[in-house]
């Protein structure tokens, strides 16, 4: 989630605002930035579990099936967010869509940045797109 992981409060706040649809759930810090949750019913682990990656605005929570015996202490992240600017596209590709495609080669797409967003018709700069991606560093980086 960064480098100043979120206080259980603030994630419990925010997520409660995303996931006000489920049944009751909690959730409890573990440390190093790692919670743990607890859910009502197996249904809502299914809903939340099918997405890997919850924007929290700032940051990001990243999910994972509990592991017997899992540690905070003992985990070893290579796993980070970058946003990378695609220069020199022509603004036809400047669609969701296409973006994540040429992204994925690097990592898993999370979003795309406002600016990017825009419609051709509004956007007042176009140098570059933005996506966010997150990427295994553990893997050797690709430059072309």
């Amino acid at each position: 989630m960064g480098s100043t992981p979120l206080s259980v409060v603030a994630v419990k706040a925010k997520l409660s605002l995303i996931w006000k649809d489920l049944s009751k759930w909690g959730i409890i810090s573990l440390g190093k930035g790692f919670f743990e949750f607890t859910f009502s019913t197996l249904e809502d682990v299914r809903r939340v579990r099918s997405i890997p990656l919850w924007n929290l605005n700032p940051g990001m929570l990243k999910l994972f099936a509990w592991s017997k015996d899992f540690n905070p202490k003992m985990q070893h992240n290579t796993s980070v967010q970058v946003w990378v600017k695609f220069f020199g596209l022509s603004q036809e590709y400047w669609q969701k869509n296409i973006l994540f495609t040429i992204a994925s080669s690097l990592g898993t797409p999370i979003c795309i940045d406002s600016v990017t967003a825009r419609p051709m018709h509004e956007r007042t700069f176009g140098q570059f797109a933005r996506v966010l991606v997150d990427m295994d560093m553990s893997q050797p980086l690709r430059y072309k």
